[in-house]
């Protein structure tokens, strides 16, 4: 049998449990945080709206270009608070409110792209290159709004059933997704700073695949 590797002698466990929030510190978070998200993409609807009204009156491209770049940009920031809310605060349904931020960018750029694309009484070279800049814009704003890695309440109520026995903790590397609940676990014995901490931390800072050796996580995958 192979001999089972060691930790690096450099590695690094940074203990985080003090920071932990309570329930009520973390749904007051996540509803700071979705607010801030609702109210970047009011800016961004007001930034498309603005597009629409300055692509009417077009005179010269730049403001238009302009108001497309920044509504993408707002759309981007807002889908970043809202799904940092989503792991701190985790919700019922795994769809609908975890991908909401592609929704409002769709929100954002449909609508404009549809008057753009129906327009006549524009000049075919503006009107190409701005067709061009609010797809590349309405690609972007929903590829990067897109939670890849979405948790749901349910989620949270399991990992922290399985935690129970390691006393609601878990460890988790600075560039994984996953949690473990052995410091020790082979998936984490080449890692330089591992972390430790609850679990409702892990979730917060997007770990929330439980590891395949040490946390059940095969058995998830496979359904067993």
């Amino acid at each position: 049998m192979a001999e089972k590797a060691k930790p690096r002698e450099d590695r690094k466990i940074t203990d985080i449990r003090d920071q932990a929030k309570t329930t009520s510190e973390r749904k007051d978070a996540a509803k700071s945080k979705r607010i801030i998200a609702i109210i970047l993409w009011i800016l961004a609807i007001g930034c498309e709206i603005a597009a629409i009204i300055l692509f009417k009156k077009l005179v010269v491209l730049w403001p238009c270009l302009l108001a497309l770049i920044v509504d993408a940009i707002l759309c981007i920031v807002a889908a970043q608070f809202w799904k940092k809310a989503n792991h701190i605060d985790p919700p019922k349904g795994r769809f609908w409110q975890n991908q909401f931020g592609a929704f409002m960018a769709v929100l954002a750029f449909a609508p404009f792209i549809i008057i753009l694309l129906t327009s006549k009484d524009v000049d075919p070279k503006y009107k190409k290159i701005l067709t061009v800049v609010a797809a590349l814009c309405l690609v972007a704003s929903v590829g990067l709004s897109i939670d890849y890695n979405p948790v749901t309440i349910d989620d949270l109520d399991e990992a922290e059933l399985n935690a129970l026995g390691y006393g609601g903790e878990c460890y988790w590397a600075k560039y994984s997704k996953s949690y473990h609940f052995d410091p020790d676990c082979q998936a984490l014995l080449r890692s330089k700073e591992v972390f430790h901490g609850t679990i409702e931390q892990a979730f917060e800072e997007g770990r929330t695949d439980p590891c395949d050796f040490c946390a059940n996580g095969a058995e998830e995958k496979t359904g067993e």
